[in-house]
């Protein structure tokens, strides 16, 4: 009981962990990019934090459910970290571009669908099993619209395409913005709750198939 009450409470610092890193490493990214050219110094630096930041997510995934027993799958931790990237690259590249509110919405639904696989390939690899074999999971599309959702909610409420209630009155914190706060604080709940559903569901023993197999009658079939 109490190896098991450790367990969790690494866990849980694991999953905070995580959202740190995450919000941390998209507000800096933002910051430097936000107001450059695509192709400038303060885009490039931007990419390249956002893309250590994804790095240092992706490893502290693989740990946060597996601890140190399992050997880090150092080819699949980069390879996501890079896709992570470049699909947020991609997705605030469509935002700068798109036409209004509605436009938008339409990135971030595209953002959403995009997001499936490459959360579908991460809980594969925290399981142990090939990133690619299986590009969609119910589970996981569930986990894509929630990242999608935060981001939009957070990039409109920082950029200002929304404005808050008068009634939302936040005192600025080390010189940021109510919006920025506000924006943050959104981003960072709807972090929490993916990296805390995406480890449950990661922990989760996998279904018996009951497909026959040619396997030997002493091993059992996994899907």
């Amino acid at each position: 009981m109490i190896r098991e009450a450790i367990r969790t409470t690494v866990r849980g610092v694991g999953v905070v962990l995580l959202t740190a890193v995450e919000v941390t490493a998209l507000s800096v990214w933002l910051g430097l990019v936000a107001g450059a050219d695509p192709i400038s110094t303060s885009a490039l630096v931007g990419v390249a934090g956002l893309s250590a930041g994804m790095l240092v997510e992706s490893l502290l995934a693989h740990v946060t459910v597996n601890g140190w027993s399992r050997p880090v799958p150092a080819r699949a931790v980069a390879g996501l970290a890079l896709a992570e990237t470049a699909l947020w690259v991609g997705w605030f590249g469509a935002v700068r571009w798109a036409d209004g509110l509605a436009g938008v919405v339409v990135a971030g639904v595209a953002f959403a669908v995009a997001l499936v696989p490459r959360h579908t390939a991460a809980d594969n690899a925290v399981r142990g099993r090939r990133p690619l074999a299986s590009l969609v999971q119910r589970a996981t599309a569930g986990l894509a619209v929630l990242q999608a959702a935060g981001a939009t909610v957070w990039l409109l409420v920082v950029t200002g395409a929304v404005y808050l209630p008068h009634w939302v009155v936040i005192p600025t914190v080390a010189g940021f913005s109510t919006g920025a706060v506000v924006g943050a604080a959104a981003l960072a709940l709807a972090a929490f709750a993916r990296h805390l559903l995406a480890v449950r569901h990661a922990l989760r023993p996998a279904r018996r198939s009951r497909r026959a197999g040619w396997r030997s009658s002493r091993t059992t079939l996994w899907e």
